[in-house]
């Protein structure tokens, strides 16, 4: 074992740790745990990154998985020997050959809870395989993995408890959710047995398998895993209490401050205040005015918090008493795109209610009222585009703040991890 923990923690551009383990063992629960003692890219990390690749980008990443043809062979060869009969098989199996070639662009540390061999498996039972034959599987996965320093960790787990655990969870989405427990006890062990044979096609592609024993706390079997991978880049040993407890995101209409702020919230375990709810909420009912001043006053003079947003009339109050303002100061275009996703899918959205709200309210009230909506929000997202370059000297106003400047989203991500 220490052999291959001194093999694990050398330097490398790119270390993936995934996590491979039957439904019930604690994969997300245990992903998160580890994540709060160490500095690593997530799978919700990396499905935030690929969401704002643009169609371009992704077809890109497509066009060089395609392109590599000992990978593409690879690929075909398994399907064949798998016999991958269902289109969905067929097309997870072109999105896994995607999704390899886009993490190698990637750097540092990265975890998954849901990994490459976990979609391998998850291909193997769509297409209802009963065994993986080793032979192809392993010459996939070293193509799979080639150029990436990566070790498997399993989270070991007998399927009688895998199966006690999946019956006795609520927010499980995988295809064992909702079987009855005769039926959820017999699909466990089948899944067991095409997991030792996905793990022993590892061993003989090369790659480091760890097996760790799942069955206690997560918790607990996070710090097992940081045993192992004592070279994870750990947050910041700053004391939590000199830690900003009052914080400000701020940045135009479609930068991503609520998924910011929530996500800082949560880190920090801070109450999250969105100033548009408070603004709706106002006491009196009004859109702004005194109702509105007279409840951020009171909610700034809170001793913690993450505000939201920022309006004219009320930010002095909020920024009077913050320690930190964050500033999202993206170019145009980023700022740009994310709004015409958010208009596409608040479109779509409404269009799927289409015909009961015509039918209740009429057919062009719903129309307007969105339409109003939109240009509301262009008009504000001009307006702050034409403050930028006044808005450093406004924030300056107040020499007590800490101010986070960031001008691109990979750099907004990087903060977030070393909070």
């Amino acid at each position: 074992m220490d052999a291959q923990v001194s093999q694990i923690c050398r330097t490398s551009p790119l270390q993936l740790v995934e996590l491979f383990a039957l439904p019930g063992a604690g994969k997300s629960t245990v992903a998160a745990a580890f994540a709060k003692q160490a500095r690593v890219a997530t799978r919700k990390d990396l499905s935030a990154e690929w969401a704002e690749c643009s169609a371009l980008q992704r077809l890109a990443h497509v066009g060089r998985a395609v392109a590599n043809p000992r990978r593409l062979a690879a690929a075909i060869r398994f399907g064949i020997s798998a016999r991958l009969a269902t289109g969905e098989s067929r097309f997870r199996l072109l999105r896994l050959v995607a999704k390899t070639e886009w993490l190698r662009s990637r750097t540092g540390v990265v975890l998954l809870d849901q990994g490459f061999l976990q979609d391998v498996w998850s291909i193997l039972l769509s297409s209802e395989a009963a065994r993986a034959d080793p032979a192809p599987l392993s010459i996939l996965i070293r193509s799979l993995y080639q150029g990436i320093d990566a070790t498997i960790v399993v989270l070991d787990v007998e399927p009688a408890t895998a199966s006690a655990r999946v019956s006795a969870r609520t927010y499980g989405r995988s295809r064992f959710d909702g079987l009855v427990e005769g039926q959820l006890g017999r699909s466990l062990e089948a899944a067991s047995a095409l997991q030792k044979q996905i793990m022993e096609a590892a061993r003989l592609a090369g790659l480091k398998v760890l097996v760790v024993d799942a069955s206690p706390p997560a918790e607990v079997v996070a710090d097992r895993l940081l045993a192992l991978f004592p070279a994870a880049p750990r947050p910041s040993a700053e004391p939590t209490a000199q830690r900003p407890r009052r914080i400000s995101v701020v940045g135009a209409t479609g930068s991503g401050k609520t998924v910011l702020a929530r996500q800082i919230a949560e880190r920090l375990n801070l109450p999250y205040r969105a100033l548009d709810e408070v603004r709706r909420h106002a006491v009196d009912g009004e859109s702004s005015g005194p109702a509105f001043d007279t409840r951020v006053a009171d909610l700034a003079r809170d001793d913690e918090w993450v505000f939201d947003g920022h309006y004219r009339e009320v930010r002095h109050l909020i920024w009077q008493r913050a320690e930190l303002v964050v500033w999202l100061n993206y170019p145009l275009r980023i700022v740009a795109l994310r709004l015409l996703r958010r208009f596409r899918g608040k479109r779509s959205a409404s269009a799927s209610r289409g015909d009961r709200r015509v039918a209740a309210a009429g057919a062009d009230r719903p129309v307007a009222a969105e339409g109003a909506s939109w240009r509301k929000r262009l008009g504000r997202l001009a307006r702050t585009l034409r403050e930028r370059g006044a808005y450093g000297r406004l924030l300056r106003a107040y020499p007590h703040l800490k101010i986070v400047e960031l001008r691109s989203i990979e750099a907004t991500r990087q903060w977030l991890r070393d909070l």
